[in-house]
């Protein structure tokens, strides 16, 4: 395109053809807005009142703004008007007086906490020393009561829940000292653990009940029960020495389940004996009594008869197996006889001297006079 073209001779560069100056148009921007702020008099900038009443809303907008604050789930907001509870906030989106009004406190994990710490040198009721690392698991109920119930000046100072978990520490302990004290140590580190943690958990919720601190405690465990390093060999000898007597127990039960049925067995075979003797005896009692009755009634009726017959009866269970010598002084002589009870004597030839008494080679068993009257007759 040429500029000098018939019809065209205006130049786009000439000054006094040229649209406003852009430069110009900026600088006069700037006389306006120095004049709405403030100008140069005297070598000092001065405020103006306009400029003053055009920047107030967007200072108080601000301000309102800045009071706009959200609590996300699980926690809680606490809104404060100089300093004093004014209410509890959930999750959500609020607004509060702001600063130095008002402010809010975000309290979180209200819905679950945990607070850990290690014991060292707790005594069990055996004498024992453990260390025990507890691990405490609680939520808020209360969160008004959660920091305001049992907080000082003191514990304000380093946090709005600073008194809760000091009180939580300081009832934990006691709590886990006690209960480490009423166990032994067998109970710690073996099945019994749980036990242990459930009285700590209980004596801790007891404890926690009169300061209304807000808080709930729904579990205590023991995350790790040790001896001290200075006590961990002679802590050995003992674990040593006790599993040598449960095998010795467990030898002796097997030993007393081998041996206890033969006893029973030994003992069942003698009880069945002495029933057996027992019965035997009650029948032969028995029997004796039935043949004392005939007897008596037998010796009533014929007293002298019955007399002599158990008297034979009598002289026949004695002598019936034994040898015996009868003498019959009828005719001065005297018949040994072998092995046969109540014979009839007989007489035996006399030798050629009539005072001489034939005798056996046996010994002469003395009979008494009333057996030989006996016989006599």
């Amino acid at each position: 395109m040429v500029w000098n073209e018939p019809g065209k001779d205006k130049d786009p560069w000439n000054n006094a053809n040229r649209p406003p100056d852009l430069e110009r148009m900026v600088k006069n921007l700037q006389q306006r807005l120095g004049a709405l702020f403030g100008g140069k008099h005297g070598g000092r900038q001065h405020f103006h009142a306009a400029a003053l009443w055009w920047l107030l809303p967007v200072i108080v907008a601000a301000w309102l703004i800045s009071g706009f604050y959200r609590v996300v789930p699980g926690n809680r907001g606490v809104n404060l008007v100089f300093g004093s509870y004014v209410n509890v906030t959930q999750p959500g989106l609020h607004w509060h007086l702001p600063w130095p009004i008002g402010r809010a406190d975000i309290i979180s994990g209200v819905q679950g906490r945990d607070y850990a710490h290690s014991y060292n040198r707790l005594l069990t009721s055996d004498g024992a020393i453990v260390v025990v690392d507890t691990l405490v698991y609680y939520h808020i109920e209360d969160v008004h009561a959660y920091l305001f119930s049992v907080a000082t000046p003191a514990h304000m100072r380093m946090g709005a829940d600073a008194g809760a978990k000091a009180l939580l520490g300081g009832l934990t302990s006691a709590a886990v000292r006690a209960a480490v004290a009423h166990s032994v140590l067998a109970d710690l580190l073996g099945s019994g653990r749980d036990a242990v943690e459930v009285r700590a958990r209980q004596t801790l919720e007891t404890a926690l009940r009169p300061y209304h601190a807000g808080l709930a405690v729904t579990r205590l465990v023991f995350q790790r029960v040790s001896v001290p390093v200075t006590v961990a060999a002679a802590h050995a000898d003992v674990q040593k020495a006790r599993q040598d007597a449960s095998e010795a127990q467990a030898a002796a039960r097997t030993y007393a389940d081998d041996l206890l049925p033969q006893a029973q067995a030994v003992a069942a075979a003698k009880l069945t004996q002495a029933e057996a003797y027992r019965t035997t005896l009650v029948g032969r009692a028995g029997a004796d009594t039935a043949r004392f009755d005939a007897i008596l009634a037998a010796y009533r009726k014929a007293p002298g008869l019955t007399r002599d017959e158990l008297y034979l009866q009598t002289m026949q269970d004695i002598l019936g197996g034994a040898n015996k010598v009868i003498v019959d002084a009828r005719n001065g002589n005297v018949t040994v006889q072998f092995g046969q009870p109540f014979a009839t004597p007989q007489t035996a030839p006399v030798p050629a001297a009539p005072n001489r008494k034939t005798t056996s080679m046996h010994p002469v068993t003395p009979v008494p006079a009333a057996a030989s009257s006996k016989e006599g007759a």
